[in-house]
Parts: C-alpha cells; sequence; structure tokens
C-alpha cells in the first residue's frame, strides 16, 4: 500500500513540477517579448518622431497592460 501512495505522491509532484516550468516558460518569453518590442520601438523612433510618439506612446502603453493580464492569466 505505501507503494501506491508513494509512486502516486511521485508522479503528482513530477505533473507539478512540469506545470510550474511551462508556465516559468511562458512569463519568460513574455517578458522577453515586451522587451525586444520595446528595443525595435526605440530603434524606429528617429525615423519619425513627432507622428511617431504620437501613435507610439499608447501602443507602448497597450502591450504593458496586455503582457501585465498575460502574466497573470498563466498563473491563474
Amino acid at each position: 500500500m505505501e507503494i501506491i501512495i508513494g509512486l502516486f505522491v511521485f508522479f503528482l509532484f513530477i505533473g507539478i513540477a512540469l506545470k510550474a516550468g511551462v508556465l516559468l516558460l511562458k512569463i519568460l518569453f513574455t517578458v522577453l517579448g515586451l522587451i525586444v518590442g520595446g528595443a525595435v520601438i526605440v530603434m524606429l523612433l528617429p525615423l519619425g518622431l513627432g507622428l511617431g510618439l504620437i501613435l507610439l506612446v499608447p501602443a507602448i502603453l497597450i502591450g504593458i497592460i496586455v503582457s501585465i493580464f498575460k502574466c497573470i492569466m498563466f498563473i491563474f
């Protein structure tokens, strides 16, 4: 009986570890996407500063909000 309980607990912890690892990778790639997207926006700023700022500031804010919601949704 102890062997069956031990195997159950073992596979339970393996499943939890895999789920936590996948969650960590999803959050990591979301943060990396935010960094790369921000770098691309900064590189594009010299091309058109006036119109670019008017269009990019809301896009940056929306991107940050979406990233925060994605991370929260991955956790719950």
